[in-house]
């Protein structure tokens, strides 16, 4: 089973987008998604403020500037 973890903010049409993203690839995949909204925690607004959405695929870590659908399905098993 593979864990995605979204990190993300209201009112972010970037991090609507990677959501989406994902959600597509769950119909490929088996997959857990967990969505944080980093809104409510203090460190992860300090750790992500301007980098959402971030991605965290089994582990390994991607921010905005490199989600892809290929870069998900590479780290997909």
């Amino acid at each position: 089973m593979n864990k995605i973890t979204l990190y993300v903010k209201k009112r972010c049409p970037l991090c609507e987008e990677i959501s989406s993203l994902v959600e597509l690839l769950t119909g490929e995949y088996q997959i857990v998604v967990q969505e944080i909204d980093i809104e409510q925690n203090d460190e992860l607004m300090r750790k992500y403020l301007f980098e959402v959405p971030v991605l965290e695929v089994n582990g390994d870590e991607l921010d905005y500037r490199s989600i892809t659908y290929t870069a998900i399905e590479e780290r997909l098993h």
